[in-house]
C-alpha cells in the first residue's frame, strides 16, 4: 500500500467515461495513490463491473449527447441495485435540469470541471470504505471555485455556483438572484484588471453566503456602492459588504435569504424551466388548480402572470358567442 493512503483505506474505483484517454488518465492518478482502478466504455460493461466501491461517470456536455457512457443513464440503471457503488459525477457544462435529475437518481457527489487531480482524489477518498454503507444523497454545504479572470468568467462562476445551489435544493427564484449577483461581481473583477478570482459559498438553513475575492488593483472603499455592478448586486442580495484597498485586491461578501424545496417529492410540479405553455400543459395545469387550489406548483414570475390571467379569463363559450355576433 502506498504511503499516500495513510489514514485512508484503499478503494476499488471504476471509471465509466466516453473518452477512453481521460478515463485511463484519471485511473492512473488514483492508482498512483494506491487505489484499485478499472475502466468501462459502455453502460453494459459498467453494470457488469459495478461491484466496486466508487463509480465515476460524466454529467453534462458530451455525456448528454448520445455518448456511450452517460452518467444519468448509469444512475437510472443502478437506482434499484441493492449494492450500488458510491457514485461521483464529473460535471462539464451541466444544466440545472441535469443536476436535478442526478439528485433524484441518488448521486453521491459531483465535482466540477476543470478539476485538479487532488479534487478527484479527495472526492474518492471521502467516500465510505464500503459501498454498502453509502451516504445517500447528502449535499456538501460549501463550495469553492477559482477562476482565471478572462471573458466568460462571470458566466462560468454563475453556472458552477447555480449547479451547486441546485444540489442544495435551492429554489429557482433564489438561484436567479444569486447567479445574477455573482455574475455582476465577477465581471467587475474582470473589467478592473484582476488575474484570478475565488468564489466561495456556504449555505445554512435559509441563509446562503457568497464571498468573492480577486487580486485586482483594488479601489478606495468610500466609493459608492450604487455604481454599476456593485449597485445591481446590492439590490439582489440581503446584505453586501465590500472590502478593498488600492493595490490589495477586493473582497465582496453577500448574504442571500433562500428557500429550498424537496426535490424528491413526487407531488411537486416544477414548471420554472418553461418559457411558455403548450395547450396540453395549460389545460392540465388549470384542471389541477381547479381541483386542488393548494397544489405544490412552482412557476417563474412570467408564467405566474400567464396562469393568473388564464384563471380569471372569460368562459370560452362567451368568446365564441361574441365572435359569431361580430
Amino acid at each position: 500500500m502506498h504511503d499516500t493512503l495513510i489514514g485512508c483505506e484503499r478503494r476499488s474505483v471504476l471509471f465509466a467515461m466516453s473518452d477512453v484517454t481521460i478515463a485511463h488518465a484519471f485511473a492512473s492518478i488514483l492508482a498512483s495513490r494506491g487505489h484499485e482502478c478499472g475502466t468501462a466504455h459502455s453502460h453494459d460493461e459498467a453494470l457488469e463491473k459495478a461491484d466496486c466501491d466508487v463509480l465515476v461517470a460524466e454529467l453534462g456536455g458530451a455525456s448528454a449527447c448520445g455518448s456511450r457512457c452517460d452518467g444519468l443513464e448509469l444512475l437510472a440503471r443502478l437506482k434499484n441495485t441493492p449494492r450500488r457503488p458510491y457514485t461521483i459525477l464529473i460535471a462539464n457544462g451541466a444544466t440545472a435540469d441535469e443536476y436535478r435529475q442526478a439528485i433524484l437518481l441518488g448521486v453521491d457527489d459531483v465535482v466540477e470541471r476543470p478539476l485538479l487531480p487532488d479534487d478527484l482524489a479527495g472526492a474518492v477518498e471521502a467516500s465510505p470504505a464500503s459501498h454498502v454503507a453509502r451516504r445517500g444523497t447528502d449535499t456538501p454545504t460549501a463550495l469553492k471555485i477559482t477562476l482565471v479572470a478572462l471573458p466568460g468568467a462571470a458566466e462560468a462562476a454563475a453556472r458552477d455556483t447555480l449547479g451547486w445551489c441546485t444540489r442544495c435544493e435551492v429554489t429557482p427564484p433564489s438561484r436567479a438572484r444569486i447567479g445574477s449577483a455573482i455574475a455582476e461581481i465577477v465581471q467587475n473583477a474582470v473589467d478592473h484588471g484582476a488575474e484570478t478570482i475565488e468564489v466561495s459559498a456556504t449555505i445554512d438553513g435559509r441563509s446562503l453566503e457568497v464571498d468573492i475575492v480577486d487580486d485586482g488593483p483594488g479601489f478606495d472603499a468610500v466609493r459608492t456602492l450604487t455604481e454599476g455592478g456593485l449597485g445591481r448586486a446590492q439590490a439582489l442580495s440581503e446584505e453586501l459588504v465590500v472590502r478593498s484597498e488600492e493595490g490589495q485586491g477586493t473582497s465582496v461578501w453577500m448574504r442571500f435569504g433562500v428557500t429550498t424545496l424537496e426535490l424528491e417529492s413526487d407531488e411537486l410540479i416544477d414548471l420554472t424551466d418553461l418559457d411558455f405553455f403548450v395547450p396540453a400543459t395549460s389545460k392540465e395545469l388549470l384542471t389541477t388548480l381547479s381541483e386542488e387550489p393548494d397544489a405544490p406548483v412552482i412557476l417563474s414570475p412570467a408564467l405566474a402572470v400567464v396562469v393568473g390571467r388564464l384563471l380569471v379569463g372569460p368562459d370560452p363559450r362567451r368568446v365564441l358567442q361574441a365572435a359569431f355576433r361580430s
